[in-house]
């Protein structure tokens, strides 16, 4: 027995050594040692009131508040790890390099094998800039975009957190600030949105401030209250639109003696008008135009333009809307008393000898006024469509521009009141071309 253990101890001891090296091979292939990377992993900052209670404050330069972990272990270890949760990276701002303008980095691994040895940043230290910290008031505006439901419109927007804004941080920052707003969307709503929105901050070219930005800035109300998440609390009001609201346009003064007026026509006769409902119900279903349409002396007809936007600016909260035409167009007509003036459809003119080839073109396009004269009772009864009226083209055979004298026919008891005339533009009628179409046979 003695023998069976020393007899080719050489022998025996090789056979070990061969079998320690092959499991050595065996485990370098089957479980290798690599380094590998874990990018970007987030840094935490400790100890910042270090800088803030000497009314510093800082910025982190070249985006080195996120490193690169470098591990050097063998596969099975490194599968356990994640960048997102396996290393704590700190820079204690009690150990800032005011030469060097750093804080030296430190990391822990969450695996208890991978030692500080195994572990290597890049970069190796947080550089920070370090300013004075200021403070400034800046206005700042809600900005709506979409639209609302059909029917409805954005009305008034008020910002409740105020319309001024304090904002503390770095000098630097603080300078290149140029508009604070709150962005809303209102698309398809239909009632008032009230509620806290993230604020936006821009620089003096337009663009938004980072995320890394934004974390070295205090917002703040005019009173000196955080903000709490950098939100703005915003009310925008969403007002109904209310249709086919009549508009009435009073004149004031009095025609010439013997004259009167005997029609006033508005062009529009309604406007669509948006407003809150309680001011709606105060306006009522007319607005009338505070303009001052004046006839005094008149003998003729007389034409109004009238800005709609002159009256609307008496109302705090009546507009518009959204795209209408706020011209409106007031026509007086102004007859001799014992007169009236009809409008006769050109289209029913009667026409004689109307030349062949040509286009017609008249003047007034659709209606003729045709002033009559008689009793006022007769005045009341008769229509348009009492009328008979005709022109004579004899003389339009060429090209050109004619004023035509209106022949009228009236029933009995009327006359009228004044000579009738049309113009005609003439013109050859476009002639359709012919195309032939060759065809393969």
């Amino acid at each position: 027995m003695k023998h069976l253990f020393t007899h080719n101890l050489g022998l025996k001891l090789i056979s070990v050594l061969c079998a320690c090296l092959i499991w050595l091979i065996v485990m370098d292939n089957s479980d290798p040692e690599r380094t590998q990377i874990y990018r970007s992993v987030p840094v935490t900052i400790v100890n910042q009131d270090t800088i803030t209670n000497a009314n510093k404050t800082y910025t982190v330069v070249d985006d080195t508040d996120r490193v690169n972990v470098y591990v050097t272990a063998r596969r099975s270890v490194r599968s356990r790890l994640s960048a997102a949760s396996s290393f704590t990276v700190k820079a204690d701002l009690e150990n800032y390099n005011e030469a060097l303008g750093s804080v030296p980095l430190e990391i822990t691994c969450t695996e208890p094998s991978v030692t500080q040895e195994n572990m290597r940043i890049q970069p190796s230290s947080l550089k920070i800039n370090m300013e004075d910290k200021i403070e400034e008031s800046f206005g700042i505006v809600a900005t709506v975009a979409g639209s609302a439901a059909r029917g409805y419109e954005q009305g008034r927007v008020t910002v409740l957190t105020g319309d001024t804004i304090r904002i503390a941080g770095p000098r630097s920052l603080i300078n290149i600030i140029g508009k604070v707003t709150v962005p809303i969307d209102i698309s398809n709503a239909s009632q008032d949105k009230n509620g806290e929105y993230p604020i936006r901050i821009e620089d003096k070219n337009g663009s938004a401030l980072t995320e890394s930005q934004m974390s070295n800035l205090e917002l703040k109300n005019v009173d000196g209250v955080v903000l709490q998440n950098d939100m703005a609390q915003v009310n925008v009001e969403i007002w109904k639109v209310y249709e086919d609201i009549l508009l009435a346009a009073p004149l004031t003064g009095k025609p010439a003696p013997g004259y009167e007026v005997t029609e006033i026509t508005v062009s529009p006769r309604t406007v669509n008008l948006t407003a809150p409902a309680q001011e709606m119900e105060e306006l009522g279903s007319v607005l009338t135009v505070r303009d001052e349409l004046n006839i005094e002396g008149a003998s003729t007809n007389q034409e109004f333009t009238i800005d709609l936007n002159d009256t609307l600016n008496l109302f705090d909260n009546i507009r518009l809307e959204q795209n209408a035409s706020p011209t409106v167009t007031v026509s007086v007509r102004i007859d001799e008393v014992g007169s009236k003036t009809l409008d006769f459809p050109v289209s029913e003119l009667e026409m004689q000898n109307v030349p062949a080839g040509k286009s017609l073109i008249f003047s007034p396009t659709d209606r003729l006024p045709i002033n009559v004269r008689s009793t006022d009772e007769r005045l009341n009864q008769i229509k348009a469509e009492d009328i008979r009226a005709r022109i004579d083209l004899a003389d339009c055979a060429q090209n050109g521009s004619y004023t035509l004298p209106v022949e009228v026919e009236l029933p009995d008891d009327y006359e009228l009141g004044e000579d009738v005339s049309i113009v005609v533009n003439v013109a050859d009628e476009e002639q359709e071309q012919e195309v032939e179409l060759e065809t393969e046979g």
